[in-house]
């Protein structure tokens, strides 16, 4: 059986590495991987950290692009590929542009889909954008559903998925956590530019983790935002916010212009490595971010995530106690946060023992599966 496997942004590698590896060991080179770019800067390191090595890149990327420019390129370069090199399967993971015109492209060739991360749902076409209208075509288009929970699930037997093409298997972050950590851990993987607080004088020191980069946050969401870590920086000087600063320029040019020169203890940091980031995010407090990732991660460190979105498409988290949804108003930032830092009582309410999010043996559970297809 041949397989395509295709990623283009971080945190599809980061969910696919691991099912990589398994389908390597099964079929070898009848596993083909490919690389769209759309993250194009952040691959190559967490290609060389996984070991992974892509046979085609398509390098679809151009500054400042348009989601439909982004799109038609892909589906372009996709469907002269497979006019003349179909594969039996073609495996995508979650939401993003590469996985719904990955599917798009198998589907028009006749190929049969495997998605990964699939029955996910806000109901709300326009949140995330345009996550969740991905989502939802890619399950219209898949022929294998490989969902990280018995609530996905319920998803898509709801829209009329035959339940037998479904299969519950957690989510493939926690295969990439387990593979990552003891590594980490060996080589003693931390930021370099934050060694301070790693090992040094500010070892000691709170650290609050921002991450914003939601396209329906760009504008007034993120202007609340700023104005949130304003007024908690002002308010508790001994914690440090370090807010990590996004590729996507109205992103970045946002932060910098709102919180640029506020106040000494907001930091901003540069997109970090996998393994450093995991190292940051173990060191830090809790979490203020609109990531979907983060929501899945963090419970394995036992860090709190309050949530920047008014809905989330995870609600194992929210349901587990480990992730809160606060939205945007700037009121409801600060109350929550100066909550986790004032009270040990509800800091500890939401560190969990178990993370909602599965054991770390997806991509076993995958593989398998797929190779029942044969």
């Amino acid at each position: 059986m041949t397989i395509d496997i295709i990623y283009g942004t971080r945190p599809e590698l980061i969910k696919l590495a691991v099912v990589i590896h398994h389908l390597k060991e099964i079929w070898g080179n009848q596993v083909r991987i490919i690389s769209t770019g759309q993250h194009q800067e952040m691959l190559p390191s967490l290609e060389e950290w996984f070991g992974i090595r892509p046979g085609i890149t398509l390098k679809v990327m151009k500054e400042r692009q348009s989601i439909g420019h982004l799109s038609s390129s892909i589906l372009a370069e996709l469907s002269t590929l497979y006019a003349s090199n179909r594969p039996d399967w073609v495996v995508v993971q979650g939401d993003t542009q590469t996985a719904f015109v990955g599917a798009q492209a198998a589907f028009y060739q006749g190929i049969k889909v495997a998605h990964v991360e699939a029955g996910l749902r806000t109901f709300d076409k326009k949140a995330p954008f345009p996550e969740e209208i991905n989502r939802q075509l890619i399950s219209k288009l898949a022929d294998l559903h490989f969902c990280p929970s018995s609530i996905s699930k319920s998803h898509l037997l709801n829209e009329g998925i035959s339940e037998s093409s479904i299969e519950v298997v957690g989510n493939t972050v926690l295969d990439a956590l387990a593979f990552s950590k003891e590594k980490i851990d060996s080589l003693q993987i931390y930021p370099k530019e934050l060694e301070s607080y790693f090992t040094g004088e500010h070892s000691s020191s709170q650290i609050v983790l921002v991450t914003s980069h939601r396209r329906e946050n760009i504008g007034e969401g993120l202007f609340q935002i700023a104005e949130a870590i304003t007024e908690l920086a002002a308010s508790n000087p001994e914690v440090v916010f370090l807010v990590m600063l996004h590729p996507n320029p109205a992103v970045k040019e946002t932060l910098l212009e709102k919180l640029g020169r506020k106040t000494f203890n907001v930091k901003f940091i540069s997109p970090l490595s996998y393994p450093e980031f995991l190292a940051l995010l173990n060191r830090s407090y809790f979490l203020l971010t609109d990531s979907g990732g983060l929501q899945e991660e963090a419970p394995s460190f036992g860090k709190p995530v309050l949530l920047l979105r008014t809905q989330t498409e995870r609600p194992e988290g929210v349901l587990a106690g480990c992730v809160k949804v606060v939205g945007t108003a700037k009121n409801n930032i600060v109350r929550e946060s100066q909550l986790l830092l004032d009270s040990e009582a509800a800091y500890r309410e939401m560190v969990v023992d178990r993370n909602p999010f599965g054991d770390g043996q997806s991509a076993l559970q995958i593989a398998k599966r797929l190779m029942n297809e044969q």
